[in-house]
């Protein structure tokens, strides 16, 4: 008996279903990414990454660590199979007509191999999209053995449809980008000493999502204390000490569209004045990222020139070269849009990152950052979310760049 079935819709579907996009949008997307598959000589594509399959078809679901796959025909409408636990999902978030489901008990890997077979698509030219996460390698291997025909990975593929936002997406960032600055706010009001980073960080929740953010993909970061000078720390019953930095980021989340910020918090006065020339540095190097953004500017020179504040900090402050990356659609764990599209010297580049992305282009959206730390001791920094237009640039978060404190 096969695996998988056909989705049973009930005769009210069309009234259940709700896209966060008008089907234009959808049907623009999914036509940018037949015109490069059929520029890779692909006669079908299989997305297994969430926010690739969400970007294509619309499908959405909390759990987002669950095996979903989009099979793109070149000359057909596309397939998408889940589990039979998220079918509703599909039915609810999806464009997509053809739905197949397979048992969550089920292996999904075989699930794919019988849709595949099903579909047609045995000896094909099949390209496989994939990211890093649980299980997505095993099921490659197992429908390359199992169906056979040519199949190749082509990873980057909807990344390069994805890097390049619509007018409709890129007005989903600046909604998130008017909702982050509320969390700051309300960050300000829980400044005083001794109070804990818990304290701060239940502010900014409440003000972001009570403001109208979907649940974030990154959840808000406060890290306060000798914890400040430590890289991906977060909140953990810290206190706040005058003089000493709290580094604040978040972004809130519309239309699964994430506009991150990062501000510094302070009680009174930065207790060193290295902390002080630290801050600055960054506030220069975000400054010259986005007074130098607009299409056919070069990521490389532009992530060098935004760099050089930074370069004449004590040798005991640790900073990088990372001057930006791209945001927009994205799921939990992270808010990083577009792997590779970066604002960032050679240095912190692949060279499939150069290759690709050389320049800046219209739509590109970035989340624009710096951060140094004297390690151990303090962490300073500040971003902004912006987009590149025709002409030039549009900062979509709006907040004083001054540090955040109580003198």
């Amino acid at each position: 008996m096969p695996l998988f079935g056909e989705l049973k819709r009930p005769a009210d579907a069309g009234e259940i279903r709700s896209l966060t996009f008008d089907e234009t949008e959808f049907q623009r997307r999914h036509a940018a990414l037949r015109t490069a598959m059929a520029e890779e000589g692909l006669d079908a594509l299989v997305c297994t990454f969430a926010p690739s399959v969400c970007y294509v078809s619309g499908y959405e679901t909390l759990a987002s660590f669950v095996p979903a796959f989009l099979i793109v025909g070149i000359d057909r409408e596309p397939t998408l199979l889940v589990d039979d636990f998220e079918a509703f999902n599909a039915m609810v978030s999806s464009w997509v007509e053809d739905v197949v489901t397979y048992p969550w008990s089920e292996d999904p890997a075989g699930a794919l191999v019988e849709v595949l077979r099903n579909r047609g698509w045995a000896n094909a030219r099949l390209g496989w999209e994939h990211h890093q996460h649980g299980g997505a390698h095993q099921s490659y291997l197992h429908a390359a053995e199992s169906v056979g025909g040519s199949w190749s990975y082509v990873h980057w593929l909807v990344d390069g449809v994805r890097a390049r936002k619509s007018a409709a997406e890129i007005a989903a960032i600046r909604s998130a980008g008017a909702i982050t600055p509320r969390g700051f706010d309300a960050a300000r009001a829980e400044l005083r000493p001794d109070a804990p980073d818990t304290a701060v960080a239940a502010a900014a929740y409440q003000a972001l999502v009570g403001a109208g953010s979907e649940r974030m993909s990154i959840q808000p970061i406060i890290t306060a204390g000798r914890n400040s000078g430590i890289p991906h720390t977060t909140f953990g019953r810290s206190r706040l000490t005058p003089g000493h930095p709290v580094i604040l980021e978040w972004g809130a989340c519309v239309k699964r569209y994430t506009a991150p910020m990062i501000r510094t918090v302070v009680i009174g006065e930065l207790a060193d004045p290295v902390w002080d020339a630290m801050y600055a540095a960054c506030v220069a190097a975000v400054e010259r990222t986005i007074a130098g953004m607009r299409p056919g500017v070069s990521t490389l020179e532009l992530g060098e020139h935004a760099t050089e504040p930074l370069a004449e900090l004590p040798s005991r402050v640790f900073r990088d070269g990372n001057r930006g990356y791209s945001v927009g659609l994205s799921f939990e764990p992270d808010w990083m849009d577009v792997p590779g599209l970066q604002i960032c010297p050679r240095s912190g580049r692949t060279e499939r990152s150069v290759a690709t992305y050389p320049t800046l282009e219209e739509g590109h959206v970035f989340h624009v950052r710096a951060v140094t730390r004297d390690v151990g001791r303090a962490g300073v920094g500040v971003s902004e979310t912006v987009a590149v237009t025709a002409d030039g640039c549009e900062v979509l978060t709006d907040y004083s760049r001054h540090p955040i404190g109580l003198s």
